[in-house]
């Protein structure tokens, strides 16, 4: 290479910048890390990366051969499903007993693992160049959690900047959050609204539930709509939507307003007495917090588009409804 070829050559983020002239630096950067620039048809992320002018080669926008997103449900473990992915984001739907993320106290699997073992395996380079302009290792990223024993859909970032877009829309609450519940109780109206405040204790485990503000609590808010009423055991099926999203709040505040929810080993006394008491039968038999998350609604980083999923009860949950239903009809 010339003196000359060395002395003009700019780097990805300077072209990219001559490409978009109306636009920040800072924005320009962010596009670049999330891979909306491609070079000769591949995308390119290093914003840093030094070159020539490479004139029409560069674009904005992802090649045309690229897999824009996929959208069909894929068991990459036997409790989790893939269900979405795209260069930004993955959606998965989760089975009751896998971790959301990995723990310091628990070395059980997480999902956020196993779709990094998923898309970082060695057999699907060519999966990764498609979809991610390069065959080196995806970090996927917790943008929020379900509870291990919460069944349902996760939204995990595959990238830095997706990962800020994602986390700004949770904290202004245009993150859709929705979860189909079973409470151990009568509601007292069809709909409404449970506020709070929680504090976390020093180990960061256990909620206390607050009517007022305190050092260190924080406004916890759920709305609630009765979808079904089963009369005879006093239970109601609820669908459930966040605004803010706390460690078990749904669980503590259902609890708190008189409709533990089944199955619930911390927050229903029924459940706690039954696992106490060695041999007891768990109310309703069911095994696990009757928590489902069912839909998630976001805004997507890099399209701006309104994408939706949405997630059917499980099997166990079904069969409680089953027998809830039954009961119901022969009262």
């Amino acid at each position: 290479m010339t003196e000359d070829s060395k002395q003009s050559e700019k780097t990805l983020l300077d072209w990219a910048a001559q490409l978009c002239p109306d636009s920040p630096r800072k924005r320009i950067k962010e596009w670049i890390a999330s891979g909306r620039f491609c070079l000769e048809g591949r995308v390119v992320t290093k914003a840093g990366l030094r070159m020539a002018d490479p004139g029409p080669a560069l674009t904005l926008g992802k090649p045309e051969k690229s897999a824009v997103a996929w959208g069909h449900r894929k068991r990459i473990h036997p409790k989790l499903v893939l269900v979405y992915l795209d260069s930004d984001l993955a959606i998965v739907d989760k089975e009751a007993g896998l971790l959301s993320v990995p723990t310091e106290n628990q070395a059980k699997t997480s999902a956020l693992e196993v779709l990094s073992n998923y898309l970082n395996d060695s057999r699907g380079e060519a999966t990764r160049r498609s979809f991610f302009g390069s065959p080196d290792a995806i970090k996927p990223l917790p943008v929020h959690r379900l509870d291990q024993y919460t069944s349902g859909i996760l939204c995990i970032a595959l990238n830095d900047v997706a990962r800020r877009h994602l986390i700004r829309q949770l904290r202004s609450h245009d993150f859709l959050r929705e979860y189909i519940a079973y409470g151990d109780g009568d509601a007292p109206q069809a709909e409404g609204s449970w506020r709070n405040y929680l504090k976390l204790d020093e180990r960061g485990y256990d909620q206390e539930l607050l009517h007022e503000p305190v050092d260190g609590a924080t406004e916890a808010i759920t709305h609630y709509k009765v979808e079904e009423a089963y009369a005879r055991h006093h239970v109601s099926k609820l669908r459930i939507r966040l605004e803010t999203g706390l460690k078990h709040q749904i669980r503590i505040q259902a609890a708190a307003n008189g409709m533990p929810l089944i199955g619930d080993r911390i927050y229903h006394p029924g459940t706690q007495k039954a696992v106490a008491k060695k041999g007891a039968k768990l109310p309703y038999g069911f095994k696990r917090q009757a928590l489902h998350a069912a839909t998630i609604g976001i805004v997507h980083p890099s399209s701006g588009q309104k994408i939706k999923f949405q997630s059917k009860i499980p099997g166990d949950m079904q069969l409680l409804e089953e027998r809830l239903r039954m009961a119901q009809l022969q009262a």
